[in-house]
């Protein structure tokens, strides 16, 4: 199935050099047929195929997107529209700290695939950090230098604490990222012709299949 087109990838640059109010609304008729649409579509196709295989996410397409308009309250750049998109197939909604989601972001230059457990609450953790700590070993397989999650995204990285409590500092020397406050993934795939390849799903569900054994990693850690 195509989902973006030539058209669309027009649009999108045409709006990045007249992102104003005034020019949206005059081509917002282009916008709904070559961008929206077909962004929709995509994030369907995405929902129902994760849904399909790991049937624990019961998210809905529309609860998947993201609105085009920026949010500018706290940004020096004012201009009102977003140039990239993303789609974020969480466990019931996009932004559950709960439980860990992939992601992908989609612009006329090519995309960014994503996931892992991003902010979740301290309860939970330092539950996850507990877990890390405990079953290192597991986490350093899923992510070995041969498997697939490794050549596409490396490893496991994210945000962390510099200190280590008392009760981890061992665990920590052993394996630093049971200080992280996230557990995250992340590629870019700088290739333009991805926006308009009418394999566009396929190619983010594999990725996302590659991230699929780090990503049962963290379901085991986030149970209390």
């Amino acid at each position: 199935m195509t989902f973006f087109t030539k058209e669309s990838a027009k649009f999108w640059r045409a709006l990045a050099k007249n992102n104003s109010k005034d020019w949206f609304d005059a081509n917002r008729k282009d916008y709904e047929k070559h961008l929206k649409a077909p962004y929709n579509a995509l994030a369907e196709a995405l929902v129902d195929q994760v849904k399909e295989v790991e049937p624990e996410y019961q998210i809905g397409p529309k609860q998947a997107t993201y609105r085009i308009n920026r949010d500018v309250r706290f940004s020096k750049d004012k201009t009102p529209y977003k140039t990239e998109l993303g789609i974020t197939v969480g466990r019931n909604h996009k932004h559950d700290p709960a439980y860990p989601a992939y992601t992908v972001r989609i612009g006329v230059n090519g995309l960014a695939v994503a996931g892992g457990l991003y902010m979740p609450e301290p309860e939970l953790r330092d539950h996850v950090r507990r877990y890390v700590a405990a079953n290192h070993k597991a986490l350093a397989k899923v992510e070995a230098p041969k498997t697939t999650f490794a050549k596409v995204f490396g490893s496991v990285g994210g945000e962390a604490h510099k200190r280590a409590p008392a009760e981890l500092k061992e665990a920590a020397e052993i394996e630093p990222r049971v200080l992280n406050k996230q557990w995250v993934y992340w590629a870019d795939f700088n290739d333009k012709k991805l926006f308009t390849d009418p394999k566009l799903d396929q190619f983010i569900l594999d990725q996302w299949e590659a991230a699929r054994p780090v990503m049962e990693f963290l379901k085991k850690a986030v149970v209390v």
